[in-house]
């Protein structure tokens, strides 16, 4: 027996649906990759910044057990310094202010990150995490100062994400550490900057493996 006309067009329905939805996924995506390439493009210095971040935030996120849905946290973590292209450049290539007023711009790239994503109405579920990336869990972060449970779970992973990778690297003016000293730094850290229950997971992780071969795990995330 001929399927039914009804039930062909509601196939035809559904892959249409489909089509769009991977079409506009796509565009969401290449959105996002030219956000931080524009951020590198100023700052030569984080290429690939981005790209970690979003590794070891869904590493930390799978060793948790996934609470979070994993296309989201990437691409919050990708499009988390993006605020960074509202400010002055010599702030954005060297990331050292000078005076309050320098730290006060530096201190509203969340701020002004999320502004910009706001334009796009997929992205409203992650903002809250790029916009709080820079609270500590003991509520001396900003932009909100906000503690504890308080900072979005998704801003909290992205934290010990960042740090991690800016300490391992070096960045505005700090000298590179090795892992043993970036480990030892997270831990000195518990608590007070970051969640302790997050540094306890990601430091169990096999983070020196994972660090051997971060060169290709850029190339996977890119």
């Amino acid at each position: 027996m001929s399927e039914p006309l009804y039930q062909r067009q509601l196939m035809e329905y559904a892959q249409d649906l489909a089509r769009a939805y991977r079409e506009i996924r796509e565009s969401r995506d290449d959105f996002l990759k030219l956000l931080v390439t524009l951020v590198e493009l100023k700052a030569p210095a984080v290429r690939g910044h981005a790209r970690r971040v979003a590794f070891w935030s869904l590493r930390l996120n799978e060793a948790l057990g996934r609470p979070l849905e994993p296309a989201a946290l990437k691409a919050a973590a990708l499009a988390h310094d993006v605020g960074k292209l509202g400010l002055p450049d010599r702030l954005i290539s060297s990331w050292v202010g000078e005076g309050d007023e320098d730290r006060e711009l530096i201190e509203a790239h969340p701020l002004l990150g999320a502004s910009l994503l706001e334009h796009v109405a997929a992205f409203s579920t992650w903002i809250p995490w790029v916009r709080h990336h820079h609270e500590r869990w003991d509520g001396r972060g900003f932009p909100a100062h906000l503690a504890g449970e308080a900072v979005p779970l998704g801003a909290r992973m992205i934290a010990i994400a960042n740090g991690f990778d800016h300490r391992m690297h070096g960045y505005g003016g700090e000298p590179a550490y090795t892992l043993a000293g970036t480990t030892a730094w997270m831990e000195q850290n518990s608590g007070a900057g970051f969640d302790p229950e997050l540094v306890r997971t990601f430091l169990s992780m096999p983070l020196e493996a994972l660090w051997a071969n971060r060169l290709w795990l850029e190339e996977v995330q890119g």
